[in-house]
């Protein structure tokens, strides 16, 4: 396999967090049915990706969205007590967006969203219908891989998972172990993690990640996390390096139409702008991984709703 990297650079401005109605500071990467996007699944559902990554300084949520959460969860960019420190200024934030096209692709549903920080994982199609993506986490995750469930019907961020084996594919069993919402603070579905939502047929949705509180939460050293792992389970999220490759199934309530995407992304900001120094071919890239520096990388979703046989993992209980 060749790896390709493409360079644009982002301009300055503010980023725009207002669950997409507007997507100033936000990079348009293409949309889900785009060779080298689309990935497996419906070849149907239609709508545009954005990304945008930023040092967080005292951005505040505008446009009145509606914030997808539990109800015990903290509301804005505020800290919780499980996720203290997420959202502090010069923070690095991912942000991942997406505008449905039609009505048809609604806001309201469910997203799984991936993050492959090492490895030769995983890999969009190489056409729209076909089927040599590498789109199931059981088989083409690595230990260490993690991802969030973002229930659009609720609850938002209601599921962090990490691969604790290497998949099925990569020489391991695919393994991954769930931390129930907010073990450990007592309040449920508090992760360093934000959703956002304009509308629902034919609206928008902004997630936002905060990739520094995450690996000081979650990463290797971080403190005991009050039982939340399975008991037979011990690894812990991986480093973040400065790429990452995505991989989000999303689908209408009750799992209809889903689809599943691949991309990469760049998670260095400029400096100077607190925007992203460059953006990263969308299907591969080269990930500079901490203490493995040049592995290839990537991340990628099944699309049937429990997970127990598709590569998904379970649903978190409250």
């Amino acid at each position: 396999m060749s790896w390709c990297a493409t360079s644009r650079t982002a301009s300055a401005g503010a980023i725009d967090t207002n669950g997409g109605s507007s997507w100033g500071g936000w990079e348009l990467r293409g949309n889900s049915r785009d060779v080298g996007i689309w990935a497996q699944g419906s070849t149907t559902r239609d709508y545009d990706l954005y990304t945008t990554v930023f040092f967080f300084d005292n951005n505040a949520i505008t446009g009145s969205p509606v914030q997808v959460k539990g109800s015990t969860a903290p509301a804005g960019f505020a800290a919780g007590s499980f996720s203290a420190g997420a959202f502090a200024n010069g923070n690095t934030i991912l942000g991942v967006g997406l505008k449905m096209k039609d009505n048809n692709a609604r806001a309201i549903g469910t997203t799984f969203l991936n993050f492959g920080i090492g490895g030769n994982n995983y890999q969009a199609a190489s056409s729209l219908g076909g089927t040599d993506g590498r789109v199931d986490n059981t088989s083409w995750a690595r230990t260490g891989d993690f991802g969030f469930w973002m229930d659009g019907n609720g609850n938002g961020p209601s599921n962090l998972y990490a691969m604790t084996t290497n998949g099925t594919s990569q020489g391991g069993t695919g393994l991954n172990s769930n931390l129930a919402g907010g073990t450990g603070s007592g309040v449920s579905y508090d992760y360093a993690a934000r959703m956002f939502r304009q509308g629902d047929a034919g609206g928008s949705i902004q997630f936002f990640f905060d990739l520094t509180a995450m690996e000081t939460l979650y990463g290797p050293g971080s403190p005991s996390l009050g039982g939340g792992w399975n008991p037979t389970a011990s690894a812990r999220i991986g480093d973040i390096g400065s790429s990452l490759t995505l991989a989000m199934y999303n689908s209408n309530p009750s799992f209809g139409n889903g689809s599943q995407v691949a991309f990469g992304v760049s998670v260095v900001p400029e400096p100077s702008n607190s925007l992203v120094l460059g953006a990263i071919s969308i299907s591969t890239l080269a990930f500079a991984r901490r203490r493995k520096p040049n592995n290839p990388l990537d991340s990628a979703l099944r699309s049937a709703p429990n997970g127990s046989s598709s590569g998904l993992p379970p649903k978190a209980d409250s």
